[in-house]
């Protein structure tokens, strides 16, 4: 069983967590996804996530030397490049990083947010099944009616979803 911990806004985060539970939780696999926050990270620092995805680093801001020990043993982090402090978070981490947003350095960005939603991995990924991901875009097809309000979220999700090979079943 893998650790996928969201470190979110909460007023997204269950959409985000059901969302990824319905993509990943197939074919025996199961990945339990746990919230992380300011009053839970204490209680889940001890924890081997296999990955964590980084909404809103103010959900933890308190609690810094707990979000270090949590990603001590992680193998993915994907974290919105979008906040001012995301790149402090990570340094000196021998991590898989892989960054979303608006940012043009970011690993993935929203090619078009318009009519459909297309995000564009600028950079090599390589997930958990040891596949490579090359460069392209991608179209999402987009049913959570809140989740699709928030980009940022999108873009979070479908981080997780490269990471665990599952780009075919985006939404």
């Amino acid at each position: 069983m893998a650790f996928i911990g969201i470190i979110a806004d909460s007023k997204y985060e269950m959409q985000i967590k059901r969302v990824l539970e319905s993509k990943l939780n197939s074919q025996n696999k199961e990945h339990t996804i746990i919230a992380i926050n300011d009053k839970s990270i204490d209680n889940i620092k001890n924890i081997r996530f296999e990955t964590i995805l980084v909404m809103d680093l103010s959900k933890v801001e308190a609690a810094s030397e707990s979000l270090n020990e949590l990603l001590k043993n992680v193998k993915y982090l994907a974290i919105n490049a979008d906040m001012e402090s995301s790149l402090e978070v990570v340094n000196n981490k021998e991590l898989n990083i892989i960054t979303f947003g608006f940012n043009s350095k970011a690993t993935i960005i929203a090619s078009s947010v318009e009519e459909n939603f297309i995000i564009s991995v600028q950079r090599k990924i390589v997930d958990i099944n040891k596949k490579t991901i090359e460069p392209q875009e991608i179209e999402i097809k987009i049913k959570e009616k809140r989740l699709a309000n928030n980009s940022h979220n999108l873009m979070g999700v479908a981080s997780i979803l490269l990471i665990y090979g599952k780009s075919e079943t985006f939404f």
